[in-house]
């Protein structure tokens, strides 16, 4: 994985390159020679690495990330009010300079930029549009981490029974998934 596609689209009315979720294109870290008019590269991809954007054939499966304004999940106002940071439900994330959580929804694995679109409108979202450097940063370490697994400092000595921290703090919260750890399949530490 590389990149990950982005709401900037030609496709819209008038050809230009335009957000999908109507704000305006007033930052745009394109690569040297992008955007490319090529038939068929109508979708714009940002990569991991440097947080630069290429056009790409818009059928091809990338990540994604979907961006909706906070507002979408405020609680009514007569419920009890949390931190601003805590009504982005799991998995969406905060970002304060944007007021607007980000997020995948359901992981649905990587879509083409079209699927990823309509995913992202089933949760109120639009795919992310970009407007600075934090908001570009924030971006591509949600994509590293919310798109790749990723080691953890459990483990186990007993096969799977018992757990722990690598760093001897208290096992006190379990996040596993229905069925796990399995117990047939688990990785212990080496002993």
């Amino acid at each position: 994985m590389t990149d990950f596609w982005i709401g900037l689209t030609n496709m819209m009315p008038g050809g230009n390159w335009t957000w999908t979720d109507g704000t305006p294109l007033d930052f745009t870290d394109w690569d040297n020679g992008e955007p490319e008019n090529i038939t068929g590269n109508n979708c714009a991809g940002q990569s991991i690495n440097g947080g630069i954007w290429k056009t790409d054939d818009c059928y091809k499966t990338k990540p994604y990330i979907c961006k909706v304004d906070k507002t979408f999940f405020d609680p009514p106002p007569q419920t009890t009010k949390y931190p601003i940071y805590a009504n982005c439900p799991f998995p969406f994330t905060y970002f304060q300079p944007t007021h607007s959580c980000y997020g995948v929804g359901n992981y649905t694995g990587p879509l083409n930029w079209t699927l990823g679109q309509q995913h992202c409108e089933a949760f109120g979202a639009n795919l992310t549009s970009i407007h600075s450097v934090e908001e570009l940063l924030f971006l591509g370490s949600l994509v590293f981490i919310g798109h790749n697994l990723y080691w953890t400092g459990a483990f186990s000595i007993d096969g799977g029974n018992s757990w722990k921290w690598a760093d001897g703090s208290p096992w006190d919260y379990n996040s596993w998934a229905n069925g796990y750890p399995s117990l047939g399949a688990v990785q212990t530490l080496p002993g």
